[in-house]
């Protein structure tokens, strides 16, 4: 994850700010809207530049947000969008894939987690929601979306015949897995399901520039930028049209 960069992520990043928005919604309603959803306490597990985080923001303008990311890059991004909001939000150094996120609110739960875009980044999914759980409130809700099944299947198909490695860094899950992990850390009422979220991107270039600042940027960056380009560059010119054709992986639950 380190790999991000975060000015770059954000000039891209407009599909994923999108879904996110939607994903704000979803956490405002599960909160049950008003005064009470308002001055909740949330954790933005992900806050990536914080594009999303700011829309939290804005959706309950009483709350306080902690937003984490364990990409330095993305925090200071994500700092610099956040400043105006003072206060209401603090953003952290955080690792779903490491115990020392559990003490990231000094022992204090959260109301809600919500997540957009990280999980897929994440190889121990069962391990990751105990860690969710832990940080939740009795009946806290969690609501996030990452990459699914079948996601980006075409460009994965492509780094394979490229010889470019990226099962390391990526677990798409499946809805049923994603329930088993989620009754197994202690979550009730959970729904799961997948949605096809195709991006079209305009052209061979744009799907260069979005390529290597989002889909590719940490399968490559241990390689020399001209070789990152290069590969980019391949991928594009190998998908049957410009478009990233994702599948996203939805949440909704309670922890018991």
């Amino acid at each position: 994850m380190s790999a991000w960069d975060g000015p770059s992520y954000d000039a891209v990043a407009m599909p994923q700010t999108a879904w996110g928005e939607e994903i704000v919604r979803r956490l405002v309603s599960e909160l049950g809207g008003g005064r009470h959803a308002s001055a909740a306490a949330v954790l933005d597990a992900g806050c990536g530049s914080g594009r999303v985080t700011a829309t939290l923001l804005d959706g309950l303008p009483d709350a306080t947000v902690v937003a984490g990311d364990p990409a330095e890059s993305m925090r200071q991004q994500a700092r610099v969008r956040l400043a105006p909001y003072g206060e209401r939000v603090r953003v952290v150094d955080l690792d779903l894939e490491d115990d020392a996120m559990l003490g990231v609110n000094g022992g204090r739960p959260f109301d809600a987690v919500l997540s957009t875009g990280a999980f897929h980044w994440v190889r121990d999914h069962r391990a990751m929601y105990r860690r969710l759980a832990a940080v939740l409130r009795p009946g806290g809700a969690l609501v996030a979306q990452c990459g699914g099944a079948g996601s980006v299947a075409e460009v994965r198909e492509i780094l394979d015949h490229l010889g470019v490695e990226w099962a390391h860094l990526n677990h798409y899950p499946s809805p049923d897995e994603t329930a088993g992990w989620l009754r197994a850390a202690g979550f009730r009422d959970a729904w799961v399901w997948l949605t096809p979220e195709p991006v079209e991107l305009g052209g061979r270039e744009a799907a260069v520039e979005y390529l290597l600042a989002g889909v590719l940027a940490p399968y490559l960056a241990a390689r020399r930028a001209a070789e990152q380009r290069e590969i980019a560059e391949a991928v594009a010119d190998r998908l049957a049209e410009p478009r990233i054709d994702f599948v996203r992986l939805n949440v909704l639950a309670r922890r018991t």
